[in-house]
């Protein structure tokens, strides 16, 4: 049990490590889809699984038909495309399509350079990533000398349970705190899309609609 948690501590370090390509960092001539899947999905594989892709040809093409990102130039993707593709595979494991699409429109309506609305998502993802990390890390630590005390006064096999329900605690206080979060945040943005026009609205819920049933998260 000490060799896991010593292995999630690294994990926790290698994340803190972690950081999106800058604006003008990714790739400036336009890609084909292979070359897309490739490359997104390597920028993102500290955050996946090892055994899921992050992106696939199928989600980018639903992308595409419900207008999410734009349309390719000739089958192939510009950075434009590339910065929200990336943004969307990180938003999806927490929002629904609805909202997604939602704050795309509301990047078009706050500013026209898709270099500094990158940066400003990238810029909240890392420092949210690196601040969780962080104080995970630190709670492993913190364990892990409880667990070394444990050893030496009762003896391996009570340690090792200790220790094992105290990790287990700390992923169902994090499970609670996202599901919090999440719950918050569905109730900012229904807030925001009940407020807008109603045309407004009906093009959000439409582009939103045509990746059902396909595939996405509802």
């Amino acid at each position: 049990m000490k060799k896991t948690a010593e292995e999630l501590k690294q994990r926790m370090e290698s994340l803190e490590r972690f950081s999106f390509p800058t604006y003008s960092e990714l790739p400036g001539i336009e890609l084909y889809m292979e070359q897309v899947l490739t490359y997104v999905n390597e920028v993102l594989s500290t955050l996946t699984k090892e055994d899921q892709a992050a992106l696939t040809s199928f989600m980018v093409n639903n992308y595409v038909k419900a207008k999410i990102i734009k349309e390719p130039n000739k089958k192939r993707y510009g950075r434009e495309q590339l910065g929200y593709l990336i943004a969307i595979c990180t938003l999806k494991q927490i929002l629904p399509m609805t909202d997604i699409s939602f704050l795309i429109e509301m990047d078009e309506r706050v500013s026209a350079d898709k270099a500094y609305l990158y940066q400003f998502w990238s810029n909240l993802e890392t420092d949210g990533i690196h601040e969780g990390t962080r104080r995970l890390g630190k709670n492993i630590e913190t364990l892990l000398k409880l667990h070394a005390r444990e050893t030496q006064r009762k003896g391996k096999e009570i340690a090792d349970q200790k220790l094992r329900d105290s990790l287990g605690l700390l992923a169902l206080r994090l499970s609670i705190n996202a599901q919090v979060n999440k719950m918050l945040s569905e109730a900012i943005l229904a807030s925001l899309q009940e407020s807008l026009p109603e045309e407004s609205s009906d093009k959000t819920k439409k582009k939103s609609s045509k990746t059902k049933g396909k595939g996405e998260k509802k």
